[in-house]
């Protein structure tokens, strides 16, 4: 039980003492990805092979594309209300996202960030929890603690109502993944969270860069 509350809550310790306590940006990558590297290395769940077939191609790319436009088409409908440009930039310039290394972690976040994340939390987590809850509750409770640690990223960098917002449309991207991951794989659901992570940076070049 134990083992089990550390890989619940490990990543979003790593989260808050990276961006909260340290305020690095880095040093919460290093920690972060490592943490989940490691167990899922521990555990023989690295797979590098990728045995995508047509539906899971189709269906990744679709949801994908989706996420992204609603990521980018809220952007715009809401410029000015979301965030605040100069507050994002106090924020992003604090945590050390600025310079040169935008796109080193870009890259991280658009290639590492969804494979690590959808084998994390919707391949062995889950998996784990739906040994003892049905497929319904293990993704609420795998979502739940995949948008927890959102929350140090989205309510410092959004304006109220729209973090709190962000926040609930995280916890509906991980049950989406859960479900697609589910029925077409894991790696229809790592497609889907690049396309989405994609346009997250897209944003962030076109509004607070």
């Amino acid at each position: 039980m134990i083992k089990f509350l550390f890989l619940l809550f490990m990543p979003i310790i790593f989260v808050f003492f990276g961006l909260w306590l340290i305020q690095n940006v880095l040093v919460t990558f290093v920690c972060f990805y490592g943490w989940m590297f490691m167990i899922l290395y521990a555990n023989n769940k690295i797979n590098l092979k990728v045995a995508l077939t047509k539906k899971s191609l189709y269906v990744g790319t679709l949801s994908g594309v989706l996420c992204a436009a609603v990521i980018i088409g809220s952007s715009l409908l809401f410029s000015g209300k979301i965030f605040h440009v100069e507050d994002m930039q106090a924020v992003l310039q604090i945590w050390g996202f600025s310079g040169w290394k935008v796109i080193i972690l870009a890259v991280i976040l658009i290639f590492i960030n969804p494979y690590l994340e959808e084998m994390y939390w919707r391949v062995y987590i889950q998996n784990k929890v739906k040994k003892h809850l049905s497929l319904p509750a293990s993704t609420i409770v795998t979502s739940s603690f995949y948008t927890l640690y959102h929350l140090f990223i989205v309510l410092p960098a959004f304006a109220f109502p729209f973090n709190w917002i962000s926040a609930a449309g995280v916890f509906l991207a991980g049950i989406m993944w859960a479900c697609i991951r589910e029925r077409y794989g894991a790696e229809a659901a790592i497609i889907s969270h690049a396309l989405a992570d994609a346009a997250i940076m897209i944003v962030y070049g076109l509004y607070v860069r």
